[in-house]
């Protein structure tokens, strides 16, 4: 894969609990992506999202590991929400009123689309639900 790879919440916090139902794969299809030196993109939204996640569920030691692997540039690319992101996030969210698509997750949508990504690593229902819509892929092991 040379396109980036988005990393939503559901992903991170899957590779990182081990009670997780899709631990197993999530831990093989992030190895795959890492040996095939696949960029990754996550957003500080979408990681914020899985590290409250991962410290209500695991705790804060663990919610610290997760963000040390995430701040780590050699393993995924953090995009800052910035206030153009947020308006577009916030255009999409309203504009699709029968969907329930949170912010974050537009906000996600926005930065595919800039980053050029057509994958997402994800189990959010709401990512299978915007792969039919936009046309991007959500990966699978």
């Amino acid at each position: 894969m040379s396109e980036p790879v988005f990393v939503d919440a559901s992903a991170w916090v899957a590779i990182t609990n081990r009670n997780d139902r899709n631990r197993g794969d999530a831990v093989k299809i992030f190895q795959r992506l890492l040996s095939m030196q696949t960029a990754l993109v996550t957003t500080n939204w979408t990681a914020y999202d899985a590290l409250t996640i991962v410290k209500s569920r695991l705790g804060f030691s663990q919610a610290e590991r997760l963000w040390q692997r995430i701040t780590s540039r050699a393993v995924v690319e953090l995009v800052a929400v910035d206030e153009q992101i947020e308006t577009d996030a916030l255009e999409l969210f309203w504009r699709y009123q029968d969907k329930t698509w949170g912010v974050v997750d537009c906000s996600s949508l926005v930065v595919m689309e800039a980053v050029g990504s057509r994958s997402a690593f994800a189990y959010d229902r709401h990512f299978v639900e915007a792969s039919r819509q936009f046309g991007f892929t959500v990966v699978k092991r």
